[in-house]
């Protein structure tokens, strides 16, 4: 073996080496997700969606697919919404998924394409509510005014837009929640319960909200 190949081995071990140490430091310091505020998420979402609809009716739900590798936040707020709704007896729920790949995201703003979200609500047109885990669509006045017509009362679970004031007054959506935009106060009390956990990190604003 020539030194000019024994040194190329060594220089590729060595930085294999540096390699593996740099990812397995990289994964020892990564955040980890709290999974329990998007759990209150769910849950109070779910017992908000039930005062809608009086704790009867069924409840339509769109949430993103995230595809093989799931997101782990996506799937603890749509899991401990569908556990809570089944508490209320009255209530039944179905849930329509798309797949969220990085170009549509940028495209449809984080938000179901409005033909998919047309052909969901053509699928399951006897829902009381509709619960959006993403974006409210960019759907034309026609549409918008058609939704408004049917009744259904949509609940949308994203960060706020300019456009949802207007759709609240609208009654198009009936609720918009989103994270609280200040960061809890240095001094606050931890959470006792799923409420207060949720009332931490999040806020629900009404058409009244909107009107101010």
């Amino acid at each position: 073996m020539s030194k000019r190949t024994r040194d190329f081995i060594v220089l590729s071990l060595a930085a294999c080496a540096a390699a593996f140490s740099l990812y397995f430091a990289f994964i020892g310091r990564s955040p980890r997700i709290d999974l329990g505020t998007y759990a209150a998420l769910g849950a109070v979402t779910a017992e908000e969606t039930a005062k809608l609809l009086g704790n009867k009716g069924r409840v339509l739900v769109i949430a993103r697919d995230t595809g093989a590798d799931r997101n782990p936040s996506v799937e603890a707020e749509l899991a401990a919404f569908q556990q809570s709704l089944k508490k209320y007896k009255g209530l039944s729920q179905v849930t329509e998924r798309f797949l969220a790949t990085p170009m549509l995201m940028m495209a449809t703003g984080g938000s179901m394409p409005p033909e998919q979200f047309s052909k969901a609500l053509e699928t399951h047109p006897n829902v009381g509510a509709l619960v959006l885990f993403c974006a409210f669509p960019p759907l034309a006045d026609s549409e918008l005014e058609s939704l408004r017509k049917r009744g259904v009362k949509t609940v949308v679970v994203s960060s706020f837009r300019p456009d949802y004031a207007q759709l609240l007054k609208q009654e198009v959506i009936h609720l918009a929640i989103m994270p609280r935009p200040e960061e809890p106060a240095p001094d606050a009390q931890p959470p006792r319960t799923v409420r207060e956990r949720f009332d931490q990190d999040f806020v629900i604003v009404t058409a009244a909200d909107a009107a101010r």
